[in-house]
């Protein structure tokens, strides 16, 4: 290409748009899609507010259940903690007598285990007697010999080993060497 129809492209004008006619409004036109514009947010409005009231309703009728809900968890749990605690407490009183009774009857138990210990005595058995061990003879001391530690041969070096894993994605990931 030359330059002058590289200039001859550059200069071709555009196709214009040509320009639409806007509508014209008589003033009762204006007027009346004002109220309308008026009104439409008059609603919005109205109905905006209705459902934040909704909302809100719903929202503390929601907080009144879950209260409730906690309420009874937290009374429940305090009524089993009530009775466990009075169980182990009657329990514990009755451990308590339970010892106290101990107490007063170990002089009457000693004399109960002595008669029934006269009553289970038995003859002793007869020792058989066990056999004679010869005394082992006398071992003369010998000359000590020194003592040679053997030295661990170096061992050949492991190759090491490394493990590749695959995350969740199913993208490689090494772990390290293992």
């Amino acid at each position: 290409m030359t330059d002058t129809e590289e200039q001859e492209i550059l200069e071709t004008p555009k196709p214009q748009k040509k320009p639409r006619k806007k509508r014209e409004l008589t003033e009762e036109q204006k007027q009346k899609l004002r109220d309308q514009l008026k009104k439409g947010r008059e609603t919005a409005l109205k109905n905006r507010q209705k459902k934040a009231l909704i909302k809100k309703a719903l929202k503390k009728e929601k907080e009144e259940e879950d209260d409730k809900f906690l309420a009874e968890k937290i009374l429940k749990k305090k009524d089993n903690n009530e009775e466990t605690f009075n169980l182990m407490k009657s329990e514990l009183n009755e451990l308590r007598e339970e010892l106290k009774k101990m107490k007063v009857k170990p002089q009457e138990k000693q004399t109960q285990e002595k008669q029934t210990q006269e009553k289970q005595i038995e003859p002793p058995k007869p020792k058989t007697p066990e056999p004679i061990k010869e005394p082992e003879p006398i071992k003369e001391p010998q000359a000590e010999q020194p003592v040679i530690q053997k030295i661990p041969e170096p061992q050949a070096e492991q190759p090491v080993i490394q493990k590749t894993f695959f995350n969740v994605r199913g993208r490689k990931k090494n772990r390290g060497y293992y």
